[in-house]
């Protein structure tokens, strides 16, 4: 047996040694970086489908949100119950429920169309057109009354808006909101264009340009696709949609594809069910992996060859294994073109050295540039409630500069413009820096916050308060609001306004303080620009303040009906200032200038003039109002409209002659009204006349209908009972000629807006004055 020499045993065992160590290294090196970066590849493609799922999720709730506040307006009420008084109301109400129609589709860019249905009428009313009594074979609203939920995300399906058939995704509501099939009144359905939905997958995978990404439903029809051939197609015949029929959840796995190898990811969407699914060619997705795979490889092989040569050659060579390394190493790290490639040894390892420095450095301004990015976006997360934990949301903050105490939040949404001048969108983007840039500093001074651009011209900032109660904190916001609104009017000659919601304790509560900073924001209207509108300053809507200025549109008809255009001026004005005292939303303040001008209408109407002339310049003054920009401006149009009626019954009274008959009438009427049975047929027999003749003649020369006199005459006759003798009120009505003293009290009422009795003591209060 051949012997073995110490130093061969010790070479022996040294050069196992080595090899073992090696092989180890490259196996923890390999799983560490190759086996990480490939979970990471994973993670990051389950991660863009989970990006896309809550963007499109964060629309479609904000869509419902949106819906369900358009639902709760009285407008939807009648249309869907089919409830109207008369015809007037039935038109106000349709042009009431069109404007908000298409008020809610040019708010929401990402609507294509809304659909109002009513099973009560058969009517079907949406952003563009009418249909009445639509046929049931144009009706698809009409299959989903009955369905078991209260609402439905429809996949893509066409759907004629009034100008063609559009391929879109559809909200499904059922009315009232929570309603059982058998008590459901209507349909309301809002389509989104199947392209925005399309927009908000391509907007996340906008820097990508391999593989498929698409949306289906659970039985496999396709929502949206890059390919758009695939839609209204049915894919769940394919092997590898059957397996993802089957799974729930997230996950990915891989399957031969038309003879290549892909990675098929896929998402189960919590609000719609829908699957989202991402396609990848393997040969790409790892493509990443493959220059430090090689370089791993390459460092394992050198790293052997260089243990083979330690091992025979330690020790006849001192410095040879070390340029070996250098040696294997050569051509496995690629510098830029314009550097020229050598084995020079030690200067090649120094440059790849340097080479790995600058790339650290790369990408720390990397990390720095996207700070800004990264700041918006945790803004915007807590600004619609998905961070509402502070210590989870507080090593971000803490990682883009940003510094927010725990609690004593609250919200302020800013509008920026320049008065005179259309601001450009990157003038915009530049004013709406600065005002943040300002706002920060101002409110960092001695609170914390922090502020960023929506985008058109709008600013949300939130600020952060160390100590004090909501009321304090308001009133200090409000402060620093004015202090930021002056500077910006001194240094940029800009219009800031702005609207400041309450005050909160927890940052989950944040999103409220947005929606109503905004919602104050909206007053703008009434209060002006360039002003700090507190949601404080808002009284909370009460619907008689707007009943009892429409009431008030008695005086302005009879001002119009004796053609007195000072005194309408002037009530016109009154209703006006009486809107804007009550705060009155700026939409109700548009639908009260088209009450005041459909009564108007209808009073000339009731006195013989043309109602076909007048309704014809409806539609022009209707648009005027809703493109109207300030309240003196709506004011203006309701007055002139009103002002050229005058004219028009001038003109018409001024055509007309005397009536011998109808005046001996009057004088008849005069002296006989305290007869209860007082009538056109009385009147027929007296005067041998025809009561439908003397009914149009009387209309025409009183401009009023005879019952209408007749309770007018008997009004005005019970008002002197009641203010010069102390009658009791049963004795006047039978004085005036009501055998029924509920009908009289009801009546009297009605006209005078008082009880006989509230009449008698504000008589002799005035009286005693």
């Amino acid at each position: 047996m051949m012997k073995i020499s110490i130093s061969t045993k010790i070479m022996l065992v040294y050069g196992i040694v080595f090899l073992v160590i090696i092989t180890l290294t490259f196996g923890l090196s390999y799983i560490g970086t190759v086996g990480k970066l490939e979970s990471d590849l994973n993670d990051t493609n389950l991660a863009l489908l989970k990006q896309v799922d809550q963007k499109i999720e964060a629309a479609f709730r904000q869509t419902e949100k949106d819906l369900l506040a358009l639902m709760n307006e009285l407008e939807f009420v009648y249309f869907m119950l089919d409830s109207y008084s008369d015809d007037g109301q039935r038109y106000s109400n349709f042009y009431g429920l069109n404007t908000k129609l298409r008020n809610f589709i040019d708010a929401n860019p990402q609507f294509s169309s809304i659909f109002v249905y009513s099973s009560v009428s058969g009517h079907i009313l949406t952003d563009k057109v009418y249909m009445k009594d639509a046929p049931l074979m144009d009706n698809w609203l009409d299959d989903y009354l009955d369905m078991p939920v209260y609402f439905k995300w429809l996949t893509t399906h066409q759907v004629w808006d009034g100008n063609g058939n559009k391929d879109v995704v559809t909200l499904v509501r059922t009315y009232p909101t929570i309603s059982s099939p058998g008590y459901r009144k209507g349909i309301v359905a809002v389509n989104i264009n199947e392209k925005v939905l399309y927009d908000m997958v391509k907007v996340v995978y906008e820097d990508s340009k391999m593989g498929h990404m698409f949306i289906m439903d659970n039985d496999g029809n396709v929502v949206t696709h890059d390919d758009k051939s695939q839609i209204y197609r049915n894919l769940k015949e394919l092997p590898y949609i059957k397996n993802v029929l089957t799974k729930k959840g997230s996950g990915s796995f891989t399957e031969q594809i038309n003879g290549d190898r892909q990675s098929i990811f896929y998402l189960d969407s919590n609000y719609t069910g829908w699957k989202l699914i991402s396609i990848l060619p393997e040969s790409q997705i790892y493509e990443p992996l493959k220059v430090t795979r090689n370089l791993l490889i390459a460092l394992a092989v050198g790293m052997i060859l260089l243990a083979l040569i330690v091992l025979f050659y330690v020790n006849r060579w001192t410095f040879k294994p070390l340029n070996q390394l250098v040696g294997k190493m050569s051509g496995t790290y690629k510098f830029s073109e314009n550097h020229e490639h050598t084995d020079a040894g030690l200067p090649y390892l120094e440059r790849v050295f340097d080479q790995l420095m600058l790339d650290r450095e790369h990408l720390q301004r990397h990390v720095r540039d996207s700070k800004p990015v990264l700041k918006w976006r945790i803004m915007m997360d807590m600004l619609v409630g998905y961070r509402t934990d502070y210590l989870a949301v507080l090593h971000h903050l803490e990682f883009v500069g940003v510094h927010l105490y725990p609690d004593r939040y609250l919200v302020c949404t800013a509008e920026i413009s320049k008065e005179g001048i259309d601001l450009r969108a990157q003038d915009e983007t530049l004013y709406t820096y600065a005002f943040c840039n300002v706002a920060e500093e101002m409110i960092n001074l001695e609170n914390a916050g922090i502020a960023i651009d929506l985008g058109g011209g709008r600013a949300a900032v939130i600020f952060s308060f160390a100590e004090g109660d909501a009321e304090q904190n308001h009133l200090r916001s409000l402060a620093i609001m004015e202090l930021i609104l002056d500077i910006m009017k001194k240094q940029f000659d800009l219009i800031v306004t702005v609207g400041v919601g309450r005050g909160y304790s927890e940052m989950r509560e944040i999103p409220k303080s947005y929606d109503e900073s905004q919602k104050a924001l909206h007053y703008k209207m009434v209060f002006g620009q360039h002003s700090v509108i507190s949601i404080e300053d808002l009284q909370p809507l009460d619907s008689q303040d707007y009943y009892r200025l429409i009431r008030t549109a008695d005086r302005i008809t009879d001002a119009l009906k004796l053609t007195d255009t000072v005194k309408l001026k002037n009530y016109v004005k009154e209703t006006f200032r009486e809107a804007i005292d009550s705060n009155l939303p700026p939409d109700l303040i548009r639908q009260l200038s088209f009450d005041l001008i459909m009564k108007s209408v209808q009073s000339v109407g009731s006195i013989g003039i043309d109602l076909k002339e007048s309704m014809s310049q409806l539609d022009n003054i209707y648009e005027l109002i809703n493109r109207s920009g300030n309240l003196k401006e709506m004011e203006r149009i309701v007055f002139s409209f009103l002002e050229e009626m005058a004219g028009r019954i001038k003109a018409k009274r001024s055509q007309r002659g005397s009536n011998d008959t109808i005046e001996r009438m009057l004088i008849y009427i005069g002296g006989h009204f305290q007869e209860s049975d007082l009538s056109l047929e009385k009147l027929a027999q007296e005067f041998h006349l025809s009561p439908t003749y003397i009914s149009k003649q009387f209309k025409e020369y009183t401009e009023s209908n005879f019952i209408d006199y007749l309770i007018g005459i008997r009004i005005t006759a019970s008002q002197k009972f009641l203010a010069g003798k102390d009658m009791k009120v049963n004795e006047i009505a039978e004085a005036v000629g009501y055998l029924n003293a509920r009908s009289f009290l009801r009546t009297f009422k009605k006209y005078t807006g008082m009880t006989p009795l509230e009449y008698r003591a504000k008589s002799r209060t005035d009286n005693e004055q």
